[in-house]
C-alpha cells in the first residue's frame, strides 16, 4: 500500500520544482518520488571521497595544488 507524504515549501521553490517536473514531462509527485529514489541510491560523501582517492592514485601525472588552482582559473577565463 502506498503512503502519502506532505511537504510544505515556499511558493518560489514550489514553482521551480513544478516547472522542472513539467520540463521533464512528469507530474510534480512523480518528479519528487524520482528525486527521493535518486537521493537514496546516491553514494555518500565518504564513498565519493574514496572513489576520488582511488582515481587520483591510478593517474600517472601529478599536479600540485597550485597547478590545479591555476588550471581552474584558466578554465574560468574562457
Amino acid at each position: 500500500m502506498a503512503e502519502k507524504i506532505s511537504v510544505y515549501v515556499d511558493e518560489k521553490l514550489h514553482r521551480a520544482l513544478k516547472a522542472t517536473a513539467v520540463q521533464q514531462g512528469k507530474s510534480l509527485s512523480q518528479f519528487m518520488v524520482d528525486a527521493a529514489i535518486r537521493a537514496l541510491h546516491a553514494p555518500d560523501r565518504k564513498a565519493l571521497a574514496s572513489a576520488m582517492d582511488a582515481f587520483r592514485e591510478s593517474q600517472e601525472e601529478y599536479f600540485s595544488r597550485k597547478e590545479l588552482l591555476e588550471m581552474r582559473e584558466d578554465g574560468r577565463r574562457y
